[in-house]
């Protein structure tokens, strides 16, 4: 990935005697709006430097991490999103879906400056900054930033607060608000900050709008469904064909003269609630229990939902007191967090909670669709099936919401011991 500091004059530093006090800063020679390299993503939340990421603030290795976009179906065809997570602060709020706009309160919505957007896409349909005589982007030759386009301006970026021996918690949102401005007679990427924004552009406008436009590790890899990171050449040596580099989902923005990350996931509907502009969503599927596949039971694989008991493939008879317990003596118990349902119908199968981004969620909208929305309200089903009744394997469940809408009862909020959010944001890629 890109990490060097492109169009910088060579650091000089002169001796102590000469300059007293005066510190080495590698940007005292630079002038008007240079590129000051990558954002430093050491102190963002753990879910905005990606999955696998180091876990270290100090001394942070940048790009160890990935997002990988989550398989989803909707309508009955395949799709796919990447997941960030509410924040806790907002989770508890009252209203979780409030659009907060204080500057002066965390969580906010901070602005981004966002040239010729063209809606619904926040993207014009080809750049009107003036690019260099003769330039062509070549991704191959390591650019940082190409030069026929004009990244947009953000004003705040993604941070975590860090405690001696507690988690980080973090108040991120990845929500902008949008200032229309237009780089019509501008050179490309001439402008690197809201200072120069302000500068340069006249009359910038806020439009009312906002976006889903999460800032991430600039060096940590973006990925489609199907897409692998590793290996580039198969066991027998032949290319590996879904090897992929992790570029090009990916858009690139400025942040003070450094250049950042972030992922599209397009407008946010809003409308007008009891606090105020709040986030509408759309609704997003999972099952509140899935039969998991079947385990290894020696030289065999048991039938989905049984348990390897005395070496053989047996039915469940009994739960564990709590997860963490031991099985009763003489009894047969599902594997810790899993339930038996109908131990006592002499065919008890092991059921798993369903989860958010495990690759059967199904998806109300695709982003073309004009219900779509980035913002995901979570509601689990039940989709029961066989006789005794047991939890569908994931094969066999829905693969669109008129489906799960077809089953009986109506699918409701998470429950608080399936531990799954009952909002997530949920940003589809074009």
């Amino acid at each position: 990935m890109f990490t060097f500091i492109g169009g910088q004059r060579p650091l000089r530093c002169f001796p102590l005697f000469l300059v007293l006090a005066a510190a080495c800063n590698p940007y005292d020679y630079q002038q008007g709006e240079f590129n000051a390299g990558p954002v430093d993503a050491a102190n963002f939340p753990k879910p905005y430097q990606g999955e696998g990421a180091d876990p270290n603030v100090s001394g942070y290795l940048s790009g160890k991490g990935k997002f990988s976009e989550v398989r989803a179906f909707q309508n009955g065809r395949a799709a796919g999103y990447y997941l960030f997570p509410f924040t806790v602060t907002q989770l508890a709020a009252t209203d979780p879906l409030f659009l907060p706009q204080d500057p002066r309160r965390q969580p906010q919505t901070p602005n981004a400056y966002v040239f010729d957007a063209a809606p619904p896409s926040p993207f014009p349909a080809a750049p009107r900054c003036n690019a260099p005589a003769g330039y062509t982007y070549d991704w191959r030759n390591n650019e940082t930033m190409r030069l026929d386009d004009q990244a947009n301006i953000f004003t705040q970026l993604p941070l975590a607060t860090e405690q001696p021996g507690r988690s980080s918690t973090f108040e991120y949102i990845p929500i902008v608000a949008e200032i229309a401005v237009t780089a019509q007679g501008l050179a490309c990427q001439s402008v690197k900050s809201e200072q120069a924004v302000t500068r340069t552009v006249s009359n910038p406008q806020p439009t009312g709008n906002f976006l889903l436009w999460a800032i991430i590790d600039p060096s940590s890899g973006v990925y489609r469904v199907g897409e692998q990171s590793s290996p580039y050449l198969l066991p027998d040596g032949s290319p590996n064909p879904n090897y992929a580099t992790g570029l090009g989902v990916q858009k690139w923005g400025w942040f003070g003269r450094y250049y950042l990350a972030y992922i599209d996931g397009g407008y946010v509907p809003t409308q007008t609630g009891a606090q105020g502009l709040r986030m509408r969503t759309q609704t997003l599927y999972v099952p509140l229990r899935i039969t998991p596949a079947g385990v290894r039971c020696g030289s065999a694989t048991c039938q989905a939902g049984q348990v390897c008991a005395s070496n053989s493939c047996q039915s469940c008879t009994a739960n564990r007191p709590t997860p963490a317990d031991s099985c009763p003596a003489g009894q047969r118990c599902c594997p810790s967090l899993q339930t038996c349902i109908n131990p006592d119908a002499g065919g008890g199968t092991c059921a798993d909670i369903g989860k958010v981004g495990q690759g059967y969620d199904v998806l109300q909208a695709r982003r073309s669709d004009a219900t779509y929305s980035p913002v995901c309200e979570v509601r689990q089903y039940i989709a029961d099936t066989g006789t005794p009744a047991r939890p569908r394997q994931v094969g066999e469940l829905p693969q669109s919401a008129a489906a799960v809408l077809a089953l009986t009862p109506t699918p409701q909020q998470p429950t608080l011991e399936s531990g799954v959010p009952r909002y997530i944001y949920c940003p589809q890629v074009d």
